[in-house]
């Protein structure tokens, strides 16, 4: 009888033990798992807009020279990087200059060559394989569309004149025109140029005053976005303006290397090159709402 009640005793500890194993097994699945859901995504540090691709090309000046922008680099990250991917292979680009988008499959390829001498740095330089003059910066492929700009270099002498008048009184009247040092003397437009979407008419410009000394000869510049409504005949207004002023040899200026919209959003853009004394920084001026664009991502500098 002892006999008996030891085995129906063990079998029933057998029972117990193969069903807390069973529950184990189940539980494991959704450990794993939850562990999968604590594993953090990469931090995007510089705010780079990850809709237009993770890299950027801006040409040299040469038909067939490239610098390779790392959109996700910073002034405290090695900008040598040649053993990532995307250094190791070609890359395939659309290309963009003021006329809008010039070129589409462009394929672009990396070169090992320094990136550093001393305290200057650069973006690795590439090769695009058939050469053009006409374009500016370029994304990954399928990521960016191209916007066309008008310049008021040429348009007719009554529009150029209207356009330039236009830009001057609405510069004169930002709070920071009223700088002393350049009271009173002209503004002048240094370059302009116009633009279309569905929803929006936009002009951007670049507008200066000097004052002529010659043992000190200052410059003011402004870089300015305005917008109206497409089809509207009312004056732009400023939507986004930068001032720098300085001595004329070494003030910060702000170049418009291409307007595009970014994306399956079509977030509408401002590619700008922002050039110092010994050297600059890339950037995107997005439009966040209307009558507001935002300086959304600056590259890291390059130069000495």
């Amino acid at each position: 009888m002892v006999s008996q009640l030891a085995r129906i005793g063990a079998c029933l500890l057998l029972v117990f033990l193969f069903t807390m194993c069973g529950r184990g097994d189940k539980a494991a699945p959704d450990d794993s798992s939850e562990l999968e859901t604590d594993v953090e995504e990469p931090v995007n540090e510089t705010n780079w807009n990850t809709d237009a691709g993770p890299v950027m090309v801006v040409s040299l000046g040469d038909a067939d020279s490239v610098a390779i922008v790392l959109p996700q680099a910073t002034d405290s990250t090695a900008l040598s990087e040649e053993d990532s991917t995307m250094l190791r292979a070609n890359l395939t680009v659309d290309l963009f200059g003021r006329t809008g988008k010039v070129a589409a499959r462009a394929v672009v390829s990396p070169l090992i060559r320094p990136t550093r001498a001393g305290e200057c740095w650069w973006w690795p330089p590439g090769r695009l394989r058939a050469s053009r003059s006409d374009w500016r910066v370029g994304f990954a492929s399928g990521r960016v569309n191209g916007v066309a700009l008008d310049s008021i270099e040429a348009m007719s002498s009554a529009d150029s004149t209207l356009l330039a008048k236009s830009i001057a009184e609405s510069v004169a009247a930002l709070p920071a025109a009223t700088d002393p040092n350049f009271r009173g003397l002209p503004f002048r437009v240094r370059s302009a140029y116009t633009f279309r979407t569905d929803s929006v008419e936009g002009v951007i410009a670049d507008v200066i005053r000097i004052v002529n000394e010659e043992a000190n000869p200052r410059l003011e510049h402004y870089f300015a976005i305005g917008e109206r409504p497409t089809r509207s005949e009312g004056k732009y207004r400023v939507a986004y303006s930068i001032r720098t002023a300085g001595a004329e040899e070494n003030v910060q200026t702000t170049e418009l290397l291409s307007v595009v919209t970014i994306g399956p959003t079509r977030r509408l853009a401002a590619v700008v090159n922002v050039e110092y004394d010994e050297g600059g920084k890339l950037g995107l001026l997005e439009r966040t709402a209307p009558g507001k664009w935002q300086f959304r991502w600056r590259s890291a500098y390059t130069g000495c």
